[in-house]
């Protein structure tokens, strides 16, 4: 059942990193009928309606931060926050599976400001199921482009180099010493296209993504070149240590 890969989907992306992929990674779409641009835009207008109000995610969101494991380098678990962007994403190939499956009616993801210095930033994915339940989760801190499945599978090839790079000074490091940190957009091509459904259409981007390894701070520098039906080309620029 789609809804069942989707809750395991949901989990906290730290898991997937214990299994590595390539120095570069195709990221292929959901096959849809037609035009894609045109069926993740349909697919847009059809869920607007839908649409949570940020105000009423306020109080999961919330809850969701203070026992994740992405908050618990916070001193403490956050009190507050500002919910901000709700922006869909059907085009995200996870949510487009269920949409297609009639699992799924839409999805959005959003930012949260948090009161923890060590996480001030938050982002989240809302999905409504046909049932009229929900799913909702952190996908990463700080700022992206990528889809939230882009993310999870890129999760794997970032953190492949950051460990590689960060156990060449520290040799008999483990991999559970891997965990990912607050991620950034670098640049964006003059080429990138407009967001429609959470996914680009045409030109690329770059981001720079930071990992804890092996008591180290690496960042880490991708590429993301779209592929003109809504997935994209991942691929490592560099890799760095930086304390």
């Amino acid at each position: 059942m789609i809804c069942n890969r989707a809750r395991q989907w949901a989990l906290p992306f730290v898991l997937s990193l214990i299994s590595f992929a390539g120095p570069a990674h195709a990221q292929a779409t959901t096959e849809v009928p037609g035009e894609p641009v045109e069926w993740f835009s349909q697919k847009v207008e059809e869920a607007a309606s839908l649409a949570p109000a940020l105000a009423d995610l306020q109080e999961e969101a919330l809850l969701r931060a203070r026992f994740s494991v992405t908050t618990r380098v916070c001193d403490n678990p956050p009190k507050t926050m500002r919910l901000y962007g709700l922006q869909p994403a059907v085009a995200d190939r996870t949510v487009a599976n269920g949409i297609l499956e009639e699992a799924f009616v839409g999805a959005w993801t959003f930012y949260a400001e948090t009161d923890c210095p060590q996480t001030p930033l938050l982002r989240y994915m809302y999905v409504l199921e046909a049932d009229g339940g929900h799913i909702m989760l952190i996908v990463n801190r700080g700022q992206s482009i990528a889809t939230p499945t882009m993310m999870q599978e890129t999760s794997e090839l970032a953190a492949t180099e950051a460990f590689d790079k960060a156990r060449a000074r520290q040799p008999g490091c483990d991999v559970s010493s891997v965990g990912m940190r607050a991620t950034r957009i670098e640049a964006t091509d003059n080429a990138l296209g407009p967001d429609i459904g959470g996914a680009r259409f045409t030109g690329g981007w770059s981001e720079i993504w930071n990992f804890r390894a092996c008591q180290q701070d690496v960042e880490v520098r991708i590429r993301f070149d779209t592929d003109g039906k809504g997935g994209t080309n991942a691929r490592i620029l560099d890799t760095r240590i930086t304390s």
